[in-house]
């Protein structure tokens, strides 16, 4: 199956969503063509190895008085960290699956992601991160921060971050349910985790 437009679905079936797409040192934006409401099952069906964008604008973290327009670019999906989409909707009734939020600070350097994450209801949290399938996990009401880039800072209501690309995974205990984060990690040390170092020279 493919989150984007194929012969088996109903045409009136595939809307257009604009995606914004964090890749290590890129921002693509862009249009696909999905029958997916939310952001993380729009990624995750995708089957392809790169993800097609349309009318698509590329800026350089680097240089961000400089950015690209193109009609077409295709980003590959290993190297997407996090993705943002202009739909917050809900699953396709035969995706939905009772799942309930935990409080969670994601590192995918450059990248600080604090939100929530859903689990399975009845599951540990752990659990609910390290044994699923997907490839990407959806957090709502999320806070992107970039020590190394601030103006890349920005709130979404959902994103989807890839699993297997973040370095820390940092959830709320559960017996602790309304404990701050910030009294888990301060945010000194979490601004630390996206900060490369070089090593130091003895002198």
């Amino acid at each position: 199956m493919s989150a984007f437009g194929s012969d088996i679905f109903e045409p009136a079936s595939i809307t257009q969503v604009a995606l914004d797409l964090y890749t290590t040192d890129y921002r693509i934006s862009g249009t696909v063509s999905t029958r997916f409401n939310r952001v993380a099952d729009i990624l995750n069906q995708v089957t392809l190895t790169h993800i097609p964008l349309v009318h698509a604008t590329i800026s350089e973290y680097d240089n961000p008085t400089g950015t690209l327009a193109a009609e077409h670019v295709h980003v590959p999906v290993a190297e997407v960290l996090f993705c943002v989409a202009s739909t917050d909707g809900g699953a396709r009734p035969e995706m939905r699956v009772a799942k309930r939020p935990i409080k969670a600070q994601i590192a995918v350097p450059p990248f600080r992601l604090t939100g929530n994450v859903h689990v399975t209801q009845g599951s540990r949290p752990v659990d609910g991160l390290l044994n699923a399938t997907d490839q990407f996990m959806a957090m709502t009401d999320a806070a992107v921060a970039c020590a190394r880039y601030p103006e890349l800072d920005r709130t979404a209501s959902a994103l989807a971050v890839q699993r297997r690309r973040a370095h820390v995974l940092l959830v709320a205990d559960d017996e602790r349910p309304d404990e701050l984060l910030a009294e888990v990690l301060d945010e000194r040390t979490a601004s630390d985790w996206l900060v490369s170092r070089e090593p130091r020279s003895e002198v």
